[in-house]
């Protein structure tokens, strides 16, 4: 075979495999989401708790804005619940500071038996899927960002409890209720909450409208894996909608407050939330 046929052949082989790596992938197929569901699976039967109907009796362990907050905003009534879903799509994600954003889509699972958080991130950098796992559990947390379903662009863990899951932990009563966290009331409108887990803790501060509607939650140190320092950050929510009877936020954004300005890095519009 003369140069041109080997030469011809070379390059339908790689045509070939470029074909095969593109077509893997585009399939739903994903080793980190794998894991991910593996994982919800076994918390879920591990943290499962009895049900039963949260009463206005059960608030009186709380300080009053909370008692206010949760009566307030229909939260009466409903069922207890061992684990609160929610469910972000299409989110304007930044990746740091003069970064461009992409959208992605985000899940996260909070349990009420123990402090744990298992949040989902996926999404694609230049047509590429990029995964990523989040799990909060005994005090611990760690991070794990997958690129090309195989290739492992980081994989850290901190001892710290991760302070997303104490600023969801006011989107049902059984997450406020859970003996992990203790609460002292600021003012009327504002109540700073400190949960613990082993050696771990971490504070925040919950603020409230007139309406007594969750408008943020502040912690003054939280780790930023960007910069790998202690700074402060911020949820924010608003657009409360009465959805099955609940008025809860569909808003969610989640803010870096640098000395230099603050950065929006995670802006969803259309939170949801079930339980389970």
């Amino acid at each position: 075979m003369n140069k041109r046929g080997i030469g011809k052949m070379i390059l339908a082989g790689m045509l070939w495999i470029i074909v095969g790596i593109v077509t893997y992938l585009s399939i739903p197929y994903s080793p980190v989401k794998t894991e991910y569901w593996s994982s919800i699976k076994k918390f879920n039967e591990d943290f499962r708790l009895p049900k039963y109907k949260i009463e206005q009796a059960d608030l009186k362990v709380l300080p009053e804005v909370l008692q206010k907050y949760f009566i307030k905003n229909g939260y009466v009534g409903i069922d207890s619940a061992s684990v609160v879903i929610f469910d972000f799509k299409d989110v304007d994600f930044s990746v740091g500071v003069n970064k461009p954003n992409v959208k992605i889509d985000y899940m996260v699972y909070d349990y009420v038996k123990e402090p744990t958080r298992v949040a989902l991130i996926d999404s694609k950098m230049y047509g590429i899927p990029f995964q990523g796992i989040d799990i909060c559990k005994d005090g611990k947390g760690s991070m794990k960002g997958v690129v090309a379903k195989h290739i492992v662009l980081f994989n850290n863990s901190f001892d710290i409890i991760d302070a997303a899951y104490l600023s969801e932990c006011l989107m049902h009563p059984s997450l406020a209720l859970q003996d992990n966290i203790t609460y002292k009331q600021i003012d009327d409108y504002s109540v700073e909450a400190t949960i613990r887990k082993n050696d771990a803790e971490t504070i925040g501060t919950f603020y409230f409208n007139k309406n007594y509607e969750m408008i943020s939650c502040i912690v003054e140190k939280r780790l930023c894996a960007e910069t790998n320092t202690y700074e402060k950050w911020s949820a924010l929510t608003s657009d409360y909608k009465v959805i099955n009877g609940i008025n809860r936020p569909t808003k969610l954004q989640a803010v870096w407050n640098y000395n230099g300005g603050d950065l929006i890095y995670f802006n969803s519009t259309d939170m949801k939330i079930s339980y389970q």
